[in-house]
């Protein structure tokens, strides 16, 4: 290295990590934006909404509304997100 040059060190990058448990078992997705991990967890909630009750009413329009009442609502599905940092 000249001395003209200058060493920067590597951007460090990192994911959200989401993990819901659900009666089927585990599934868990990684992904680059807090969007897309909230996209998941919505196309879960979205999926699943039925499951809730008998009549369960209309899911809410604002997904992380529908997100957080699908997972309170819901006697058996869990759900962590959780931000990584890739080493390498």
């Amino acid at each position: 290295m000249t001395g003209s040059e200058t060493s920067t060190a590597p951007t460090r990058e990192s994911v959200t990590v989401v993990t819901i448990d659900h009666r089927h078992g585990t599934t868990v997705t990684a992904h680059r934006t807090e969007q897309g991990a909230e996209r998941a967890l919505h196309d879960h909630a979205t999926t699943w909404w039925h499951e809730l009750a008998d009549d369960p009413g209309p899911i809410p329009d604002e997904p992380s509304a529908a997100i957080e009442e699908y997972f309170a609502r819901h006697p058996s599905d869990f759900r962590t997100t959780e931000v990584v940092e890739l080493l390498d």
